[in-house]
């Protein structure tokens, strides 16, 4: 028997398959002035969500939310997430090599060298430039990425993303399933890199940290992964640029266990915390966080 789907859960479906149509139709040059025009509309009509951006760009850069450069760097912020929407939903139909010409990278030999030790890689990142175009790339180098799908509803919208990033070379994991922490170990071990957007705690289980001088909970996910199967964490952020975005792998973040589970997945997730706060400074506006980031 199929779900039963709310009235707003059939409006957001069809929402998202519209826009995606619309992006995939448009010449590129049209489109991006289209959907930046929108971005324009909906920071005037969205004053919910416009103060929700006002307030996490504040806390980043440490200013008034009244104070003129956090409300240049919301603005920005809106036309930057339309632009993340409009280069995802067009991925798939770049030609073959093309990807991997507009997605530039650093740090490869980060990767190469961490997948030669034959325990895998976990690949964190965060909602900053465009992360499917990092999986897309990775796929188009020949990589086998692995990637975790939240839980969405209308079910019908969840196959769509699913059908999307597959259609990307990534294998999805979604995150409701049955032992994920079991199948992502195994993809581990089978040499593959499992890709982590890890600066959300979907669950409301997550580790408490202090980002920016204020508490906030993280995914417990990550640490606990590679604690447990001894595959090394890259922090592989990602930035929007000119043509596209680009990736930056940086080495294996260095973690001595002390054996001490419960501990140590507290003190290597607030090592990421202080990694994700010094990537958020550099380029505020391309963070993606358009949900309140600290209550």
């Amino acid at each position: 028997m199929s779900e039963r789907e709310t009235l707003s859960e059939r409006l957001a479906f069809r929402a998202y398959a519209t826009i995606e149509r619309v992006a995939r139709a448009l010449p590129e040059r049209s489109g991006r002035w289209i959907f930046a025009l929108c971005a324009r509309l909906a920071h005037k009509v969205m004053p919910r969500v416009r103060q929700t951006v006002v307030a996490n760009q504040a806390r980043v850069l440490g200013l008034p939310e009244d104070d003129a450069l956090v409300r240049a760097s919301t603005r920005e912020a809106f036309g930057l997430y339309a632009r993340f929407w409009f280069d995802s939903f067009r991925l798939r139909d770049l030609e073959p090599g093309e990807a991997v010409d507009r997605f530039g990278g650093e740090g490869m030999e980060n990767l190469d060298r961490a997948l030669a030790a034959g325990k895998g890689a976990i690949a964190v990142t965060l909602h900053m430039g465009n992360w499917d175009a990092a999986g897309h790339w990775f796929a188009e180098l020949g990589y086998p990425i692995v990637a975790v799908a939240e839980a969405l509803r209308p079910k019908r919208l969840q196959e769509l993303f699913l059908e999307q990033r597959r259609a990307l070379g990534m294998r999805i994991v979604p995150l409701s399933g049955d032992n994920v922490g079991r199948r992502l170990a195994a993809e581990l071990k089978a040499g593959a890199v499992v890709a982590l957007v890890a600066d959300r705690d979907l669950a409301g289980r997550g580790i408490e940290v202090e980002m920016f001088g204020k508490p906030r909970r993280l995914p417990a996910g990550p640490a606990m992964l590679a604690l447990s199967t001894g595959a090394p964490i890259l922090l592989c952020p990602s930035f929007t640029t000119e043509r596209g975005s680009m990736c930056r792998i940086q080495p294996p973040i260095e973690f001595e266990p002390s054996g001490k589970t419960k501990d140590d997945v507290r003190a290597l997730t607030r090592l990421l915390a202080r990694e994700f706060e010094r990537l958020i400074s550099e380029r505020p506006a391309d963070w993606h966080m358009f949900q309140p980031a600290w209550t």
